[in-house]
């Protein structure tokens, strides 16, 4: 194979070239020769059976225009688009078997996407550079002219990543390989954004100076080769880091010593020329308004909205002077950008007393970047009217974010359903010029990383269109990267992704502790337990596996896998265990001292972990895992602790403990002491087993027994010994024998288990559910004394309409905490309930008529406007419709807002509706109104009587499953 250039050619696509060739050489152990020639002639001479590619781009080479004069349908097909190519199979006169690929691009980025394509149809991952991923290797590499193509024009415009929060550990990562932020470090930077289709970067900024670090402008030239276009964060403008301004101001300084726009205002001005007349000359999406030092307030708290409306509007001014006089006088050719963060959002808008920018001229052609709250969850979008704004819009999105209530910065913790969601419904809001999402290190957030570019790249194979493709997305990443391995593990790499990111993203890891998880309601904790400890029990078998058949694949598993899948269950485990230390300690049980050595054992293991992950590879990812992630008790790493482990000293008496199972009840078996319990568990018509579990408090041989049980119960053991040592609990396995159970016409029976314990006796009463089922599919039954229905689990959807197209409910598979959770689309519709607005139907049954409350968990979305309405409504049976609004009146995002803090620490909002049932069939109805909504799950139980609390709320309860006939 040879790689044939034109010397006109772009020297990022020569750069480029020499990396896919390498790629070639890793795929089939020959690098192909690349020649650059002054001219390649229309007619080649004859390779044999090797192939020839031809790379070039339109408007710099003469033999397309040779190709185009002579016809190609191609190359038309590539007229007047952007970073598009063709990958054309010609025919050569005299030649039999031409063996000729052309690879054209529309434009420089298009030719460079063209040449990584081949990569991508060789099996090379786009991590081939950034992780040291091999791809397999190949005998024979094998073009056909079936593979001819033209790309799509990317759906998004600009689309890339930002270096944020970067130390300690990209910074450090920086120093340690490259001796700095300099080209070096971002050769790979740059190289890893055009793999996954990205083109635009905002580099590191904490302590790094893009334009001064290369050194010098190395690092702007090294980008212009490569056709990255730049920015610089949000609060950046004028492609001036605040990082250069902390480093050149000061007394005698041009710039003066103030980031103060009215009091320094010939200093700053001079600050942004500069920066203008450096870097302007190379391709850039400029950013422009300002705001305070630190990304802070711009103004002081005593300034009014007008005074900040009018200092931006006269920043904004100088600005567009300045670009006018120092990059093009033509600013219909200059992308700029404005983000509406936090308070700039504020002035963009205005309120009902004072007029903000919005329709200002100084933003008649910027581009307006709306941003998430920081969590994942979009703000305010653009109405229809608002999308007719020239400049388009954009959306700054989080992975990573350093701020209040709790930053998260360690390991991923996304979960692709949500991002799906959110930034589908982006698009479909007409956000569709730039996407950029926050990626603090880029370690560890590759996977995301890459689904946000594709959905960006191509939002009709990923976007709304795509309902629930995130498992296909999944698995084609998988294959994608580790290609080389058996379809089976293939697989099981999926499937920890999936259920990693679901996990972790309930409650980030610096969010996490002992009592997120309740140590024993619902058996709440020892489900999340069994969770990770299976999924970790999969990632090791994966890991021996690819240790043995792919080794040299086996730091790139640890890396996108392995550290992260293994760093985040490790961590839930240890907070799990530790609440379980608590728990148990309070109440002397001497097993809590063991569940305190597995902490400390569960430190040493995240310690062993990131100390892995920096050695391998000879230092490859050094630096990356430095962040601090456990304990957070601020909104940073400040005053963090470890768990702390709590010690029982065991009694000097014989003392056992019995304890319900799945609830917070126990007893010691005093006379003097209430020692009588209630097991539940049987009222769940689907429930044939449950548990009691007895604890020593005492390092003596103590004894129990079962002194009397129901005859349609089994327990096992029936009698035995505790010591506190040897033996500190035992779980008596209880087993229901439904042939057994007596014929009643009441729809509970119940019955009593006593256990003597040496301090006397406790009863535990065990009542049985034998009523009358419904079992039509998804009709929920009351037996426990309250419902639990998933969102998914209803028995009617009832489509509406809005502006002439239909609007329905749909499942979004995997998504939120539990179980699914249902969301109307298209995701922009408002809708009027009883009009046009479709609904959900749930259908339940109640022993009792009477007031209950309907406890609605719902995403913590935003409002997409300013009205502050996030709206949905509620029918129970006949009754009146009744619209709700999940959010407060004065709902705000933001630092020290504590109902937003509440749901986006959490990942949900919860809120309660009265509703008026009757005895016997009931049918709930939820409607859609306002875009944003996205139900999980229904909790229904009588006034007052809350089920007890827990963090992922009630378990399902019994619902019917036979399909109607």
């Amino acid at each position: 194979m040879r790689i044939c250039l034109e010397q006109s050619a772009f020297p990022g696509v020569i750069r480029v070239t020499e990396k896919v060739a390498h790629d070639v050489e890793l795929v089939s152990g020959k690098k192909p020769q690349i020649l650059v020639e002054k001219e390649i002639p229309e007619t080649l001479e004859s390779s044999g059976e090797d192939w020839t590619i031809i790379a070039a781009t339109k408007g710099k080479s003469s033999f397309l225009k040779k190709l185009e004069e002579a016809g190609s349908a191609e190359l038309k097909e590539l007229e007047q688009k952007r970073e598009c190519y063709a990958w054309i199979f010609p025919e050569i006169k005299n030649r039999t078997k031409s063996n000729l690929l052309v690879i054209a691009g529309s434009d420089k980025r298009g030719t460079i996407y063209g040449l990584f394509h081949l990569s991508e149809m060789l099996g090379v991952s786009p991590f081939v550079d950034w992780c040291g991923l091999m791809p397999p290797k190949q005998e024979k590499i094998e073009l056909r002219e079936d593979m001819a193509c033209i790309s799509k024009e990317p759906s998004v415009r600009y689309r890339g990543f930002f270096i944020n929060d970067e130390w300690p550990a990209f910074g450090n990562w920086c120093n340690h390989n490259f001796g700095g932020f300099n080209a070096k470090a971002y050769d790979h930077v740059f190289e890893l954004l055009l793999r996954l289709k990205g083109n635009y970067l905002w580099p590191a900024m904490w302590s790094a100076r893009f334009a001064d670090d290369g050194p010098d402008l190395l690092n702007a030239e090294l980008a212009d080769e490569y056709g990255i276009i730049m920015g610089m964060s949000h609060h950046e403008p004028c492609l001036r880091q605040g990082e250069e301004y902390k480093y050149l101001r000061g007394k005698n300084s041009v710039y003066g010593d103030a980031w103060n726009f009215r009091t320094n205002r010939e200093g700053i001005t001079k600050f942004w020329e500069d920066g203008l007349k450096r870097s302007g000359k190379f391709e850039n999406v400029i950013t422009v308004g300002m705001r305070g030092e630190a990304d802070t307030a711009i103004m002081g708290k005593n300034a009014t909205l007008e005074d900040n409306i009018q200092l931006l509007r006269d920043v904004l001014k100088t600005q567009k002077k300045l670009i006018q006089e120092r990059v093009n006088p033509d600013l219909t050719k200059v992308p700029r950008m404005i983000a509406l963060y936090k308070e700039v959002e504020e002035f963009f808008y205005g309120n009902e007393k004072t007029k903000g920018l919005m329709g200002a001229e100084e933003l008649e052609d910027v581009i307006l970047m709306l941003c998430d709250d920081n969590y994942g969850n979009l703000r305010t979008l653009p109405t229809e009217e608002m999308r007719k704004h020239a400049g388009g819009y954009g959306m700054y999105y989080h992975l990573d974010y350093h701020g209040w209530p709790v930053s998260y910065e360690w390991i991923n913790s996304s979960y692709l359903p949500k991002i799906w969601e959110q930034m589908s419904m982006a698009y479909d809001f007409g956000v569709r010029e730039l996407w950029m999402v926050n990626v603090g290190d880029i370690a560890t957030q590759e996977f995301p990383l890459s689904f946000f570019l594709d959905m960006a790249y191509d939002f009709d194979r990923w976007g709304s269109r795509a309902l629930n493709c995130t498992q296909e997305y999944t698995r084609k990443w998988v294959r994608q990267q580790f290609g080389s391995v058996e379809e089976e593990t293939q697989d099981t790499i999926a499937d920890i992704l999936e259920q990693y990111t679901k996990i972790i993203h309930r409650r980030r890891p610096e969010a996490l502790n002992p009592e997120t998880y309740h140590p024993v309601q619902e058996k709440e904790s020892s489900r999340i337990f069994e969770e990770e400890e299976q999924l970790l029990k999969k990632l090791q078998d994966v890991y021996e596996t690819i240790e043995k058949t792919n080794p040299q694949n086996l730091s790139a598993f640890i890396a996108l896998v392995y550290y992260p899948a293994f760093g985040t269950m490790n961590l839930v485990k240890m907070q799990i265990l530790a609440g379980w230390n608590h728990y148990y300690a309070n109440l002397g049980a001497v097993c809590a001292n063991d569940y305190g050595d597995e902490v400390e054992r569960c430190m040493e293991q995240d310690r062993k972990a990131v100390e892995m992950y920096h050695q391998m590879d000879q230092g490859r990812w050094y630096g990356m895992g430095m962040s601090q992630h456990i304990g957070f008790t601020h909104w940073n790493e400040d005053e963090c602790r470890n768990p702390v482990v709590m010690r029982v000293i065991p009694l000097k008496k014989r003392s056992i403990l019995v304890a319900a199972d799945g609830t917070a009840q126990h007893a010691e078996g005093s006379p003097w002491l209430d020692n009588t319990m209630k097991l539940k568990d049987f009222l769940n018509p689907d429930c044939t087993r449950a548990s009691v579990t007895l604890y020593s408090r005492s390092d003596l041989k103590a004894e129990y027994k079962v002194l009397k049980k129901p005859g349609w119960l089994s327990v096992e053991p029936m009698e035995g010994w505790l010591d506190g040592v040897s033996q500190k609990k035992v779980r008596l396995n209880l087993t229901l024998i439904k042939q057994r159970l007596p014929e009643t016409n009441q729809d509970t029976i119940q019955d009593s288990l006593e256990i003597a314990t040496p301090e006397g006796k406790c009863e535990i009463t065990v009542p049985v559910y034998t009523g009358n089922l419904q079992d039509k599919k998804n009709v929920f039954v009351d037996t426990m004394g309250y419902l639990s229905i998933e969102a998914a689990h209803y028995v009617n959807s009832v489509p509406g309409n809005y502006k002439d197209r239909q609007v329905k409910f749909e499942n979004l598979q995997g998504y939120g905490k539990t179980n699914s959770a249902m969301k109307a689309f298209p995701s922009d519709a408002c809708t009027v309930p009883g009009q046009d607005a479709p609904y959900l139907e749930y259908q339940f049954v109640l022993e009792e008529s009477g007031t209950y409350e309907a406890e609605f968990y719902m995403q913590p979305s935003n409002p997409v406007t300013r009205e502050n309405q996030l709206l949905y409504a509620v029918r129970i049976n006949e009754e009146m419709t009744e619209t709700v609004n999940a959010v407060e009146k004065d709902y705000q995002v933001g630092d020290q807002a504590e109902k937003w803090a509440e749901g986006v620490l959490s990942q949900i909002r919860r809120q309660t509706v009265s509703i008026k049932c009757r005895a016997g069939f009931n049918t709930l109805r939820v409607y859609h109104v306002t875009p944003g909504f996205v139900l999980e799950k229904i909790v229904i139980y009588p006034m007052g009587e809350k089920p007890e609390e827990s963090y992922l709320g009630p378990a399902e309860t019994y619902h019917g499953r036979q399909e109607e006939k």
